[in-house]
């Protein structure tokens, strides 16, 4: 399913809520009424990684090295089981027009820079974050970072180091939100997008975000949503160009395939809740301030390649 195109149209139903997604997103924002800050991804919002996270596994089926499943000789592996099923024989695409952060800048605020239109007043606030955005937070040793959505919903994959080698991603198609350890088989990854949506079977999501391998956040109001079961964001690594789905945290095609992304606790909330917890925090700079992935990186037309042998 092509990345681009769905964005593109849910454009036209408005970009604020992106209400009605796809045929088969049911259902509106859903919050807890609180007005606090909501933990996500382990619920603690306490410095530090978390256990790694195993995949949602639903069925009794012995499970293979490759991630696959055992039925028969019949295909099941979690790749076919999605929607498309074809996932692993899609390209990677030469410029998806999502393009991810590489070299996150960040500061104590927004007003003191110049910030596009399209980050900064799609709330009304002039030169500043407006203190209903939605923020994911991250503290490491007593130090906060701010990651406002409305970065995150336009660039959906931030590259950065805090603490350790971290990933803070985003869907705004499935209001899906993670926060993960980027490195894998002891090597720091940088992950992209590769312009494609694969939607994992209904029961694998409510067992992410049962797990709290992944969480829902809307663009405002600080708190967490129900995550909408739609075509959901593909990434792949550029080490292996292995392709990774954004809501299980898991490698789904390619030579990573089963392997799994350790989530690292992290919280949403309000720009304003998140600052009034954490007064010296920093927040993203959206770019020109913060660097995106070079396109050379999005050279492939082929699909990511096997798994290796096991």
């Amino acid at each position: 399913m092509n990345r681009r195109a769905a964005l593109t149209a849910l454009a036209s139903l408005g970009s604020t809520s992106l209400a009605g997604c796809l045929d088969v997103v049911s259902g509106g924002d859903q919050s807890s009424g609180s007005g606090e800050p909501s933990a996500a991804a382990s619920g603690s919002g306490e410095s530090g990684a978390s256990e790694a996270t195993a995949a949602p596994t639903a069925s009794p089926e012995s499970r293979a090295g490759d991630g696959s499943t055992e039925t028969a000789g019949v295909d099941t592996s979690l790749a076919a089981q999605g929607v498309p099923s074809t996932i692993c024989s899609a390209p990677i695409r030469p410029y998806p027009g999502i393009v991810a952060l590489v070299d996150p800048a960040f500061a104590s605020d927004w007003s003191d820079h110049e910030i596009p239109d399209r980050y900064g007043t799609a709330f009304g606030s002039a030169g500043g974050i407006d203190p209903e955005h939605t923020v994911v937070g991250l503290e490491v040793d007593g130090d906060a970072r701010a990651y406002p959505l409305e970065v995150l919903s336009e660039h959906e994959i931030v590259n950065d180091r805090f603490g350790e080698p971290v990933i803070v991603t985003y869907c705004p198609i499935c209001r899906s939100g993670l926060v993960a350890e980027r490195v894998v088989d002891g090597e720091t990854r940088t992950f992209a997008v590769s312009g494609q949506l694969w939607q994992p079977e209904g029961l694998y999501v409510s067992a992410a975000e049962e797990s709290n391998t992944t969480f829902g956040a809307a663009r405002s109001g600080g708190e967490t949503v129900t995550v909408r079961k739609s075509g959901n964001l593909v990434m792949y690594d550029l080490a292996t160009r292995s392709y990774w789905s954004q809501i299980l945290a898991r490698a789904i095609c390619g030579p990573a395939t089963g392997t799994t992304l350790s989530i690292r606790p992290s919280t949403v909330a309000t720009w304003a809740d998140w600052r009034d917890r954490h007064p010296d925090t920093s927040v993203l700079l959206p770019p020109p301030h913060s660097g995106t992935q070079p396109n050379d990186d999005y050279a492939s037309e082929t699909p990511p390649p096997p798994p290796n042998d096991k």
